[in-house]
C-alpha cells in the first residue's frame, strides 16, 4: 500500500528550484520524506536527473548506508511498476556509484581525486585517534624543550601566567584544547591569529562596544526581568487569602529596585546601581491564619532572587571596571606567547604528519576546504574544481544539518551554485535535538537559516518558488508516538524551552502534533516517580534506590500493560525488550542500576560506547604488558602477580613486599628468589658473585636482561665457547652450567651447593616474623615466629623465581615479537580466552579480548612500533575518552531491558522509556576551568601578577564562562527534549530527592508557567528544570518513601514464611521414621565446630569493634549507632552534606598529599593562601575528588599546622622519616583473638597506618580522627585497640620500639 503524506510531508517532496530548510521535529518521518524526494527526482522521465548528480549527505555510515538501501528499495518500486524505463533502470545501476555518504567520506573523495591542487602526498592514508595524540605529545615534548632551551622571557612569563603550581601539564593542555577548537574554524591559524587582539579593550568604553560586553549587559537585562517576574510571583503568594502577607510591603519595594535597573544600558549603570541592590529584612509577625507552606515558599523564593542578586554584583562588579580593563591589557602578553606556541604546535605538527605520509580527520577537512575554495586580496573564491563540481551537482541534499560546524558550512556551500544564483542546497534537521556541541557543532547556522528563510506554507499550490529563493518547511506532525506522550513533551517544553531559555521558542511552530494511530489502551498516562533519597543508615545509595524503584514499576508493568505490536498492529502485552532505561551518563550509574534490576529477577543489558578500558579482561592484559615493557612499577606488577599469569595471592605479595620498603616489588621478589630460591638460584648467585659481586641490575645494564647475563657468565667461565659447542660436548646448554657450577664447587652436587649459599636475612624482626609466619604446608616453628624454616619444593620462593623465570622469557619476545604476536602467545600459552570464557558474560570478555587484538593490528599500520609506543597508544586513547565500548554480542530480539545513554538512543525509539538519573547535576567543569574558549566571543582567561602571587577572574573570563555556561544548559534541554520523544507509548521519568514529599508539595504551591531565566541559569540539574514547572503538565507525580521500595521484599518474606508453615503441617502426615532419620541428618553437628568462627585474614577496624563489644556492651552498640543528625534550619540545609565517611576519606587524603616541609616555611599569613592553592592544584589533577576538597575545612587544618605535632612531622619529612599510609599484614596467635581458639592456629591482620615518623630516640605513631566527639577520653576509649595493633606491627615492621602513640582530633583541633 502506498504511503500516504500529510501536505507538509508532501510540499518537501514537490518544491523545487530554491534553498530550503526543513525543520522536522521528533518522529516527524523526514527519512521517510527525504528518501521520497530523492527517489522521485531521480526516477522523473519529464526532467531527468542522475543520482550520480545527487550530493546527499549523512551524520553517520550507517545513517549512510540506511539511505542508499532506502533509496535502491524505492529505485526498484518504480521499476516494477514501469519495467520498461531505461532511465529508471539506469538510476538503478548507478546508484552504487552515487555520493551517499557522511562529510568526512565526501572530504575523501575530493582528496584521492584532487590531491595535486595542494601538493598533497597520493601515498597518505588516515592515522587513528591513538597514534594522533603519540605524535601529539611528541611533539608537545619537542616544543616545550625548544622553548625552554631559548630562554625567552615571554615564554617564561607564559609559563608563570598558564601554569599554577609549576604544572607544566596545564600549559600542553591549553595548548591542545586551543589546537582542537581552532581545526572547527575553515582557516584555524587565522583565527588563532585573531585571538591575540582579544584583549586590547583599552577602556570601558571599548568593553561596552566589544561584543562580549553587549552579551552582558543583555544577560543581565534578561536576569532583572527574570527577579522581577520571581518576586511578582512571591508578591501574589502575600496576596492570597492564606498568604503571607506581612512580605507584601517589603516585597513591593523591592520589585520598584528592580524595575529601576531595567533601564541600565551601560556597564557603567549596572556596575553604580546593581552592588547598591539591599534586601530588607522579612517580617518576624506571626499568624496563624497564614499557610506555613506559603511563607516558607514566599521566603525561599526572595532568598533565591537575593542570592543570585548579590552573586551577579560578586561576580562582575566586584572589581572596579578600569581595574578590570587594566587586568585585561595585562593579559595581552601571556595570551599571546600562548598563542605562539599554539601556532609552533600547528606547523609542527603539519610537519610531522607530511613526514609520515599521515592525515587525521581535521585535516581531511581542511585539505578538502583547500582544494575547493582559494584566498585572492583577502577573500575567498571558489577554484576551478569548485566550479566543475558545481555544474555537476544539480542538488546537495543534507540530514541532521543541526549539528553541522562552519569547515562543513563552507564546503558544502563551495560546492551549491548559491552564488551563482542557483539555489539548490537541500537541509533537513531539528535544532531542538542538537546535541553534538561538545564536538563543536553550530547550531546557530540552523537557527540563522530559521529565522531568515521565508516559511513555506503547505497549502501553496506550486511546486517551485518564484519570490523566494530561501524557503523554511516545518514538519510538526508526530508519527511516533502516542498522544499522551506528545501532550507531555509539549506540556514540559512549552514551559521550559524559550528565546532567552535555550535559545528557540516552543510555540506553535516549534511543537509536536500527534499523528499515530493506535488501538484504544489504558495506562498510557505519563508518570514521574520522585523517590525519596535515602538516609544516611539505610542500607540503599541513592542511585540503588532509585533502581529499586524503576524494578517495581517495571515488574507492574509486565502484569497488565500492553503494547502495539509493530507487525500486526495489535495490543499485546509488553516484554523486557520494549523498555529502555536511558541515563544522560552510563559512568557510574549502569552497572549499579544493573545490579539491582538483575537482583529483582530482570534481565537487563548495558549498551555503551564506553568501559572498554574499564573491562577487568583487557586491564589484565595492558598491566602484563607494561610489565614486560618495564617491571619495575608496582601496581602493574601487583596486578600480574594476582591474575592468571602470576597465580600468587595478596597475602603472598604482601609477603614479598613487606621483605624491603627501600626497593620496587620487583626487586623485592627478586632478592627473595635469589636468597631462597631453588638450586638454580644458588648457581646464579655463585656465577654473579665471580663476576665481582656486581648486582643483577648492573650486569643486566651491561649484557642486557639478567637471564643472558647468567648465560654469559657461564659462557665465559666455560672459555667462551658457544653454546653449541657446549652442548655439543656436554649436551644441552642448562647441563653444561650445572658442570660449570659443579667445577666450581670441586664436583660437590647442587642440593649441598645451595646449601653452601645460605638465606641472608635483612635483621629487621618484622620481617623475620612475617615470613616465618608464612609456610605453604603449616610447617612448624616457635611460639615467638622467629624461628627460621627451609622453605619446602612448592613454597613462596620457589614459585616466586620461577615467575621471575617466566617473565623474563616473556621479555626476550618483546625485542623481536610484534605486538599481535606477543599478545596471542600469552593468551594462548596461558589459554587465556578459555578462562575468561568460563567467567559470568564469558561471551563479551572473550570478545573484548579478540578486540585487544584487533587494537594491536591497528597500531601495526601506524608508523609507531615496539611494545612500549602500544602501551603509549593505549593511554593516549583511555586518556582522551577514544573509548571503543565493550564489544556487544546481544542479540537484536532478545528479551531484555537495555540501559543506554541518551546520545546513544538518538534516532532510536522504544514503546516504553525511562528517564532516569534525572537528579544528577550538570558537569560545568570547563565553565570554571582557568581557559575559556568561546565559538564567538574568542578566548579568555584569569588575570595573575607572579611577584604578588595574586590570581584573579577578568571581567573577559567571567562573561565568557556566564556564556558557555547558558550554552551548556541550552545543549541540556535539547538532551532532555531527545529523552523524552525517544517514548512511543509509555514515558517514565525518575529522580531522586531529600525531603522529596515536603519539597513536591511546596513546587505544587509554586507550580509557575514558565521557567524563568534566572532559574534557568541557576540550574544544576534536570530535577531544578522540572520540579518548578510539573505541577502544571499532564504528569502524574508519586512520590515513593523507603517503605514503598522494601514493600515487595516484605511481599517475597511473607510468601516463603507462608512455605514454611505448609511444611510443617506436612510433617504431621509424613513417615515418621524417614523423618526421624532426615532430622538426624540435618541435625548433626560440626565436629570443629569451635573454628567456624576463626577468619584466615581480619583488620584492625574488625578487631577495634570487637575489642569495644567485650569491653562494654552498651559502649559497643553506642559506637556502633549512626551518627545522629541535628535539626538544621531551612535556610542552612544545604550546606550540610557531606557524610562522615566522604569527611574522614577527606582529611586522610588531604593530610597524605600534603608537603608539610614546605608549607611549615611559609609565613603563618601565606598559609591559607597556601592550602588554597594545593587543594585546587591536587583537585585538577584528579589526585584529589572535588567533594573531597570541599569537605575538608581550611580553618581546622591551620589549625593542626600551628601545633607542635605538626612541626615534629614537618622536621621528620624534611629528614626523609617521615612515613604516611602505610600498609601492613601481620600474623597473631588466633587465642589473642578468642579464648575458643586453640594454640597453634594463627590469622592474619592487615591494616594502613596513618602517619609514622621517626626520631632520636623511637617511633612516633600518629592516627587522624574526623569523629563527633566530646572528649578526648571518648575517643580514647573508642580507638585505644586499634592504636595497640598498629603499634605492634610498627615494631615488628622497623625493629624498633614506638616511643610515642597519638590520635589527633580534627573535630576537637587538639591530641
Amino acid at each position: 500500500m502506498a504511503v500516504k503524506f500529510t501536505a507538509e510531508q508532501q510540499k518537501v517532496i514537490d518544491l523545487q528550484g530554491c534553498n530550503i530548510l526543513v525543520s522536522a521535529a521528533a518522529g516527524s518521518g523526514k527519512t521517510a520524506v527525504l528518501t521520497e524526494r530523492i527517489v522521485k527526482k531521480v526516477c522523473d522521465e519529464r526532467h531527468p536527473v542522475d543520482i550520480d548528480r545527487l550530493l546527499i549527505v549523512t551524520f553517520t555510515n550507517a545513517a549512510a548506508a540506511e539511505m542508499r538501501e532506502r533509496i535502491g528499495a524505492g529505485i526498484a518500486a518504480r521499476l516494477a511498476e514501469n519495467p520498461g524505463s531505461g532511465h529508471i533502470q539506469r538510476q538503478a545501476t548507478l546508484l552504487h556509484n552515487a555520493q551517499i555518504t557522511t562529510i568526512d567520506s565526501f572530504c575523501l573523495f575530493l582528496l584521492r581525486n584532487h590531491f595535486n591542487e595542494i601538493g598533497l602526498d597520493p601515498a597518505f592514508r588516515i592515522a587513528d585517534e591513538g597514534e594522533i595524540r603519540l605524535m601529539q605529545q611528541d611533539v608537545l615534548k619537542e616544543l616545550l624543550e625548544d622553548a625552554y632551551a631559548a630562554g625567552e622571557e615571554s615564554f617564561h612569563r607564559c609559563v608563570e601566567y598558564f601554569c599554577p603550581g609549576g604544572r607544566e601539564s596545564a600549559l600542553e593542555q591549553h595548548i591542545l584544547k586551543l589546537s582542537r577548537y581552532a581545526d572547527s574554524f575553515p582557516w584555524p591559524e587565522e583565527w588563532l591569529e585573531e585571538r591575540k587582539r582579544d584583549y586590547e579593550d583599552a577602556d570601558v568604553e571599548a568593553v561596552n562596544g566589544s561584543r562580549y560586553g553587549r552579551y552582558l549587559i543583555a544577560h543581565l537585562q534578561a536576569m532583572v526581568r527574570g527577579w522581577v517576574q520571581k518576586l511578582e510571583r512571591v508578591q501574589r503568594l502575600c496576596l492570597e487569602p492564606d498568604g503571607p502577607y506581612m512580605f507584601g510591603e517589603l516585597v513591593e519595594k523591592e520589585i520598584l529596585t528592580l524595575e529601576e535597573l531595567e533601564g541600565c544600558q551601560s556597564l557603567e549603570a549596572f556596575a553604580a546601581r546593581l552592588p547598591a541592590v539591599n534586601f530588607g529584612r522579612l517580617s518576624s509577625k506571626k499568624d496563624g491564619s497564614v499557610s506555613p507552606v506559603k511563607r516558607e515558599l514566599a521566603g525561599e523564593l526572595r532568598a533565591e532572587v537575593k542570592k543570585s542578586v548579590q552573586g551577579m554584583a560578586e561576580k562582575f562588579f566586584k572589581t572596579p571596571l578600569e581595574l578590570a580593563v587594566k587586568q585585561g591589557l595585562e593579559c595581552r602578553e601571556p595570551v599571546s606567547a600562548l598563542i605562539g606556541l599554539v601556532l609552533d604546535f600547528y606547523r609542527r605538527m603539519a610537519e610531522k604528519k607530511r613526514e609520515k605520509k599521515v592525515i587525521d580527520f581535521s585535516d581531511m577537512e581542511h585539505f578538502a576546504l583547500n582544494i575547493l575554495l582559494t584566498r585572492q586580496e583577502g577573500k575567498v573564491v571558489p577554484s576551478r574544481v569548485a566550479l566543475e563540481y558545481r555544474q555537476h551537482f544539480a542538488e546537495i541534499l543534507i540530514d541532521e544539518y543541526q549539528d553541522s560546524n562552519l569547515v562543513q558550512e563552507y564546503l558544502l556551500k563551495a560546492v551549491s551554485g548559491e552564488e551563482e544564483g542557483q539555489f539548490n542546497r537541500f537541509m533537513v534537521g531539528d535544532v531542538k535535538q542538537s546535541i553534538y556541541k561538545f564536538r563543536l557543532a553550530r547550531p546557530e547556522l540552523f537557527l540563522e537559516k530559521y529565522h531568515g528563510y521565508t516559511p513555506c506554507l503547505p497549502e501553496e499550490e506550486s511546486d517551485s518558488v518564484e519570490g523566494g529563493c530561501c524557503q523554511r518547511i516545518d514538519l510538526a506532525r508526530n508519527f511516533r508516538s502516542r498522544r499522551q506522550v506528545v501532550d507531555a513533551v509539549n506540556d514540559v517544553f512549552s514551559r521550559l524551552m524559550s528565546t532567552e531559555a535555550g535559545g528557540i521558542a516552543y510555540d506553535e511552530r516549534a511543537a509536536l502534533y500527534p499523528g499515530a494511530v493506535y488501538p484504544e489502551n489504558t495506562g498510557n498516562e505519563s508518570e514521574f516517580l520522585l523517590i525519596e533519597k535515602p538516609s544516611r543508615d539505610s542500607e540503599l545509595n541513592e542511585k540503588q534506590a532509585e533502581a529499586r524503584a524503576i524494578a517495581a514499576k517495571i515488574k507492574e508493568l509486565r502484569t497488565g500493560f500492553t503494547v502495539t505490536d509493530r507487525a500486526g498492529g495489535e495490543l499485546r502485552p509488553v516484554r523486557y525488550s520494549d523498555m529502555v532505561i536511558l541515563l544522560r551518563t552510563n559512568s557510574g550509574w549502569d552497572e549499579e542500576f544493573k545490579a539491582v534490576l538483575e537482583e529483582e529477577g530482570i534481565p537487563v543489558y548495558i549498551t555503551s560506547r564506553t568501559g572498554y578500558f574499564g573491562a577487568s579482561e583487557v586491564q589484565e592484559l595492558l598491566q602484563v604488558l607494561r610489565v614486560l615493557d618495564n617491571p619495575r612499577q608496582d601496581i602493574p606488577l601487583f596486578g600480574m602477580m594476582k591474575s592468571v599469569f602470576g597465580g600468587f595471592t595478596e597475602e603472598e605479595i604482601a609477603l614479598i613486599r613487606s621483605r624491603r620498603r627501600d626497593c620496587t616489588l620487583y626487586e623485592a621478589a627478586a632478592e627473595l628468589a635469589a636468597e631462597y630460591g631453588t638450586v638454580q638460584s644458588a648457581r646464579e648467585l655463585a656465577f654473579l658473585e665471580e663476576a665481582g659481586g656486581e648486582e643483577p641490575e648492573l650486569l643486566a645494564a651491561e649484557y642486557g636482561t639478567v637471564q643472558p647475563v647468567r648465560e654469559l657468565a657461564f659462557e665465559e667461565k666455560a672459555g667462551g665457547e658457544e653454546p653449541e659447542l657446549l652442548a655439543a660436548e656436554y649436551g644441552t646448554v642448562q647441563p653444561v652450567r650445572e658442570l660449570a657450577f659443579g667445577e666450581k664447587a670441586g664436583g660437590g652436587e647442587p642440593e649441598l651447593l645451595a646449601a653452601e649459599y645460605p638465606a641472608r636475612r635483612s635483621g629487621e624482626p618484622g620481617e623475620e616474623a612475617a615470613w616465618s609466619e608464612h609456610s605453604a604446608d603449616g610447617a612448624k616453628h616457635s611460639a615467638d615466629g622467629a624461628e627460621e624454616m627451609q622453605p619446602p619444593k612448592d613454597s613462596l620462593c620457589e614459585k616466586t623465581a620461577r615467575f621471575l623465570t617466566m617473565l623474563e622469557e616473556y621479555r626476550r619476545c618483546t625485542v623481536y615479537m610484534p605486538v599481535r604476536e606477543l599478545l596471542t602467545k600469552l593468551v594462548t600459552d596461558f589459554d587465556y580466552l578459555n578462562y575468561v570464557t568460563a567467567l559470568p558474560a564469558g561471551g563479551k570478555r572473550r570478545a573484548n579480548v579478540e578486540m585487544l587484538f584487533t587494537r594491536a593490528s591497528e597500531f601495526e599500520k601506524t608508523s609507531y612500533f615496539g611494545l612500549f609506543h602500544f602501551i603509549r597508544y593505549m593511554e593516549q586513547l583511555e586518556k582522551y575518552d577514544v573509548d571503543y565500548g565493550e564489544a556487544e554480542l546481544l542479540d537484536e530480539n532478545a528479551d531484555v531491558v537495555r540501559i543506554m545513554s541518551i546520545h546513544r538512543s538518538k534516532g532510536l525509539e522504544f514503546p516504553v522509556t525511562f528517564v532516569c538519573g534525572l537528579s544528577k547535576r550538570f558537569n560545568m567543569q570547563d565553565a570554571n576551568q582557568s581557559l575559556i574558549l568561546d565559538m564567538d566571543f574568542g578566548l579568555a582567561t584569569d588575570y595573575v601578577d607572579p611577584g604578588k602571587r595574586v590570581r584573579n577572574k577578568t571581567l573577559r573570563r567571567n562573561v565568557l564562562s556566564r556564556k558557555l555556561r547558558e550554552d551548556s544548559l541550552a545543549e541540556e534541554l535539547r538532551v532532555l527534549y531527545v529523552a523524552l520523544t525517544r517514548a512511543r507509548e509509555k514515558l517514565i521519568l525518575t529522580a531522586t530527592l531529600e525531603n522529596a514529599a515536603e519539597k513536591w508539595e511546596m513546587m505544587r504551591e509554586n507550580a509557575g508557567q514558565r521557567l524563568l531565566y534566572p532559574d534557568f541559569m541557576e540550574s544544576g540539574g534536570y530535577l531544578e528544570f522540572l520540579l518548578p514547572i510539573l505541577g502544571q503538565t499532564s504528569f502524574q507525580v508519586t512520590v515513593l518513601g523507603e517503605e514503598e521500595l522494601i514493600r515487595e521484599e516484605w511481599k517475597e518474606q511473607f510468601e516463603l514464611h507462608d512455605r514454611r508453615q505448609l511444611l510443617e503441617e506436612a510433617e504431621r502426615f509424613g513417615d515418621s521414621e524417614a523423618l526421624k532419620a532426615l532430622q538426624e541428618r540435618l541435625g548433626a553437628r560440626y565436629a570443629y565446630e569451635n573454628l567456624a568462627g576463626l577468619y584466615t585474614k581480619t583488620t584492625v577496624s574488625e578487631l577495634k569493634i570487637a575489642a569495644m563489644a567485650d569491653k562494654d556492651e552498651a559502649a559497643f552498640h553506642t559506637f556502633e549507632a549512626k551518627e545522629i543528625q541535628p535539626y538544621i534550619p531551612s535556610f542552612r540545609r544545604e550546606e550540610e552534606k557531606v557524610s562522615g565517611t566522604v569527611r574522614g576519606n577527606a582529611y586522610h587524603r588531604v593530610m597524605e598529599l600534603l608537603n608539610l616541609s614546605d608549607l611549615l616555611k611559609k609565613p603563618e599569613g601565606m598559609r591559607e593562601e597556601y592550602l588554597k592553592e594545593f587543594l585546587q592544584k591536587e583537585t585538577e589533577s584528579r589526585r584529589l575528588k572535588q567533594e573531597y576538597a570541599q569537605a575538608v575545612n581550611g580553618k581546622k587544618l591551620l589549625r593542626f599546622l600551628e601545633s607542635d605535632l605538626a612541626g615534629r612531622m614537618g622536621r621528620a619529612q624534611e629528614a626523609g622519616r617521615l612515613y604516611r599510609e602505610q600498609p601492613f599484614v601481620m600474623g597473631v596467635e588466633a587465642s589473642r583473638l578468642g579464648t575458643e581458639f586453640p594454640c597453634g592456629e594463627h590469622v592474619l591482620i592487615q591494616g594502613i597506618i596513618d602517619v609514622f615518623f621517626e626520631e632520636e630516640d623511637g617511633l612516633v605513631l600518629l592516627d587522624y580522627k574526623t569523629d563527633s566527639v566530646s572528649s578526648m577520653k571518648e575517643l580514647w576509649n573508642r580507638y585505644e585497640t586499634q592504636l595497640d595493633y598498629y603499634g605492634e606491627a610498627l615494631e615488628r615492621l622497623m625493629g624498633r620500639p614506638v616511643k610515642e602513640k597519638i590520635l589527633y582530633s580534627f573535630h576537637l583541633e587538639r591530641y
